[in-house]
Order: structure tokens, then C-alpha cells, then sequence
């Protein structure tokens, strides 16, 4: 069975005028359908390279990304990005600012106006439907982006730090709402991140990045129990040891 991402052999090199710069040599790696995946290293190792590639923004120099076995050559609705700003616009209304993506891509395979109001419903939106991002906190902002984000109905969603400009107690709850909604939803998730812990208490696979140029150190499979939210994998005894094997990984 054939992994519904898969990155093959793929090196990126920026190319100035004055000279060119190696970000990514090498990588190759697979993300199955429902994964989700965190990616992790040190600053300036190519992790937003590498999300750029897969959403089409970027085309690699060599090697090639598929996903379901069609090679990705340009930007793509398969895929959905969700910053580290929310970027809504606070002129809109939640429904006005979830729906911005469909009116601007017009893609046959979007959710229907039923589908969305059913996921503000769902968690825990309702009731703000008409109101001002300004009106919102800050985790309400993260769950309209990230429902946004699934109006399109992408096969992958990437995660570019989209907790990283939250305070410590929100961003553990919110890191636990996403990845809720996520799993609830059966959607693939490729998180870049520098937070180590936000990394464990949410993957199932945590890819580590050497220095750039950026290649593969190790690739470390979580074995957590399925049912366990973030915040409750931060309590098990087994969140320390995995911390320990990355903090060592990354020195």
C-alpha cells in the first residue's frame, strides 16, 4: 500500500545572482493517511522548505513529491496550510472568514454551506457565527482558521507553528482542541515545529532534521495510546523518555 504522501530523494537549492544555497539534500520520507507527522530541527534547517514543496509554492531542484501518486508540480487544493498568524480578516464575520477559501477557489470538492455551519457547531463556535474576529479569543481564532482550512477539504493539512503566537496556557489547550478536530476528522497533519513537547504530545511520527543543508537524522515512531489528548500524553511516564531521545538527537 502506497503512502498518500511521499517525498523521494528531494534536494532544493536557492539560486541568487552572486551565489546558490543547499537548503534541502536527500530527503525522502512517507506520510500515510491519517498520520501526523511533526517535523523538527534546528533554525534554518529547510522545515517551511519542505512544507513549500509539498503545498506546490516551492518546486524542488531534484527528486519528486506525490501525492496519491500524482506528482505535485503547482499549487494544489489537495493540500490546505494553516500559518503561524490566522490571518483572518477582521472586516468578516466566523462564517464570512470560513468561507473565504471556497469563494476564492471555487473547487467542486469543497464542503457545502450545511457541512460548515455543522463544523462551527461541532466545536464550539456556535453561537458566534456573526461575529468579529476581535470578538474572539485566541484558541476561538486558531478553530475558525483550522475550520477554514478543512472547508476546502484538503487531503493534507500542514502546520506551520500555528501555536507559536499564543500564550503558554492557551497554546496547550488549543494544541489540543486542533488535534482533536484533526483526528476527529480523519485528516493527515504535517506540523513544522521548535517546541519539542508540542511535538510528542501531538504526533504519531516526529521527523528530525540535521543543520542545512537539511537531511534525515532519525525518524522516531510514538507509541502512545490512541486515545490519549496532548495534555494527557504529557502526563505519561513515557513523554519524558521520548523527550530525553530528541533533546539528544537535536544537540
Amino acid at each position: 500500500m502506497n503512502a498518500l504522501l511521499e517525498i523521494k530523494n528531494v534536494s532544493l537549492t536557492y539560486q541568487t545572482l552572486k551565489n546558490e544555497t543547499e537548503a534541502i539534500k536527500n530527503i525522502s520520507f512517507g506520510v500515510n493517511q491519517g498520520e501526523f507527522v511533526s517535523i523538527v530541527g534546528p533554525s534554518g534547517c529547510g522545515k517551511t522548505t519542505i512544507l513549500s514543496m509539498i503545498a506546490g509554492l516551492l518546486k524542488p531542484t531534484s527528486g519528486e513529491i506525490l501525492i496519491e501518486n500524482e506528482k505535485v508540480s503547482k499549487i494544489t487544493t489537495n493540500v490546505g496550510y494553516m500559518l503561524q498568524r490566522d490571518n483572518l480578516f477582521e472586516w468578516l464575520s466566523v462564517y464570512q472568514n470560513v468561507c473565504v477559501g471556497i469563494k476564492i477557489n471555487k473547487n467542486k470538492n469543497c464542503l457545502s454551506k450545511e457541512q460548515l455551519i455543522a463544523l462551527i457547531e461541532k466545536y464550539g463556535l456556535s453561537g458566534f457565527e456573526k461575529s468579529k474576529p476581535a470578538e474572539l479569543s485566541g484558541g476561538m481564532r486558531q478553530r475558525v482558521s483550522l475550520i477554514r482550512t478543512l472547508a476546502l477539504n484538503p487531503k493534507i493539512l500542514l502546520l506551520d507553528e500555528p501555536f507559536s503566537a499564543l500564550d503558554y496556557q492557551t497554546r496547550l489547550s488549543v494544541q489540543n482542541d486542533i488535534h482533536s478536530i484533526i483526528k476527529s476528522e480523519n485528516k493527515t497533519a504535517i506540523l513544522v515545529t521548535h517546541d519539542i513537547s508540542e511535538a510528542i504530545s501531538m504526533s504519531d511520527k516526529i521527523i528530525i532534521l540535521t543543520k542545512r543543508p537539511g537531511t534525515i537524522k532519525k525518524i522516531i515512531t510514538l507509541n502512545f495510546e490512541k486515545s490519549l489528548t496532548p495534555l494527557e500524553r504529557r502526563e505519561n511516564p513515557v513523554f519524558n523518555e521520548y523527550f530525553k531521545t530528541l533533546w539528544e538527537e537535536l544537540q
